[in-house]
């Protein structure tokens, strides 16, 4: 889509969320996205707590955008603090879903550290 998009001169921009940390703040969330989607931005991210602290809530975001809203999501997957094991094991929840763009980070450096 952005390379058609390009090809073509057109403008094109994506919205980021934020997994919010209340059921009445996801509530608000989706409403708000829902009500964003139809300026048919070119994609949506959602990002990704420290160390998977919202893995659920970020996957079932991205998966309710796409299931309902039709959206293209790339998924943020923050990687500090994970095994492969569990990268893995996340990477096929993600699939599961329906995700198929992911951008994955190292991210910060683990907590009580200032470098790697």
């Amino acid at each position: 889509k952005i390379k058609k998009a390009e090809q073509n001169h057109q403008t094109y921009y994506s919205f980021e969320f934020f997994p919010p940390k209340t059921e009445a703040g996801l509530e608000n969330l989706l409403l708000r996205i829902k009500r964003m989607a139809v300026m048919q931005p070119i994609f949506i991210s959602v990002t990704w707590g420290a160390c998977g602290s919202t893995l659920e809530l970020t996957l079932s975001i991205c998966s309710f955008c796409i299931k309902f809203l039709g959206l293209d999501v790339l998924m943020h997957l923050t990687c500090t603090g994970l095994t492969k094991l569990q990268i893995k094991e996340i990477l096929n929840k993600a699939k599961s879903a329906g995700i198929q763009n992911i951008l994955a980070l190292r991210g910060d450096p683990p907590k009580g550290t200032s470098s790697w």
